[in-house]
């Protein structure tokens, strides 16, 4: 996939090795983090073009000596090869990072689609999972993602690329309580899902057309006792039992994919 930009050249600046945006940049890439200025490091075309794409305000545009690309939006700086190397948090980078201005969601914005199909990560912290479950979610419609503390940060590089631009569209927020949480889904009638392969009642039974909150455990011990006892229901995806349990971003995916269909 190519980056859709109009214009043939780029008209781009120099910048020294310690000018403090770098700084700035290194730490958020480092940190998954925003940086002081409220500002999402990005990594990639694909990236880049997503943000484009989706209305999302770039600001600057990083590139390696080099690199061939053509770009409309924010100032563009050329940077050689050793200082995009200190920055560059892929292997084989495109050559291309820059920073945009991340969209801010409320709560009245988590609840703004009906009927309600959010996503809650409990304690989720593969960023590659994260990344993906983002992905899904818009794909099978959900309407929001809210994560809980000791999640995978959403501005995480690896989550950035795997939700491969979803980040950008589907409202969000993380760094929540489970009790508050649970107490705000109430307040608006969403009836709270939880999964697990012990579970007698399975994702077919559910009646998935009404406004719900799916939790997602962590990879490792899934939900907690506190995140359980908030669930009305806990449901399982058949499977064979030579296998004990499904990774947390492909479960999702399934149980999302039935709640899609049903919905349809």
């Amino acid at each position: 996939m190519t980056a859709r930009f109009s214009s043939p050249t780029i008209s781009s600046m120099q910048i020294g090795k310690n000018n403090p945006k770098l700084s700035e940049l290194r730490k958020a890439i480092r940190h998954g983090t925003l940086t002081t200025d409220g500002l999402l490091p990005i990594e990639s075309l694909i990236l880049l073009d997503e943000a484009i794409r989706s209305g999302i305000e770039v600001v600057d545009v990083f590139v390696r000596s080099g690199t061939g690309i053509t770009q409309t939006q924010g100032s563009v700086y050329e940077l050689s090869t050793d200082q995009f190397k200190s920055l560059q948090a892929t292997e084989h980078s495109q050559g291309v990072i820059a920073t945009v201005r991340p969209p801010r969601f409320s709560w009245d914005d988590m609840f703004a689609a009906s009927p309600a199909l959010i996503v809650v990560l409990c304690r989720l912290q593969d960023p590659g999972n994260t990344g993906t479950i983002l992905r899904v979610g818009e794909a099978f419609g959900a309407t929001a993602c809210l994560a809980l503390r000791d999640s995978a940060s959403f501005y995480n590089g690896k989550v950035l690329r795997a939700s491969a631009g979803s980040l950008f569209r589907v409202p969000h927020m993380m760094g929540l309580d489970m009790h508050f949480t649970a107490e705000a889904l109430r307040s608006k009638n969403i009836s709270i899902v939880g999964t697990s392969p012990r579970a007698t009642a399975t994702v077919e039974t559910w009646d998935w057309r009404k406004p719900i909150a799916l939790l997602v455990g962590n990879e490792g011990v899934g939900l907690n006792e506190e995140e359980l006892r908030h669930c009305d229901a806990v449901l399982r995806i058949p499977h064979k039992t030579s296998v004990e349990s499904l990774n947390s971003a492909i479960a999702t995916a399934v149980m999302l994919y039935v709640a899609s269909k049903q919905r349809r």
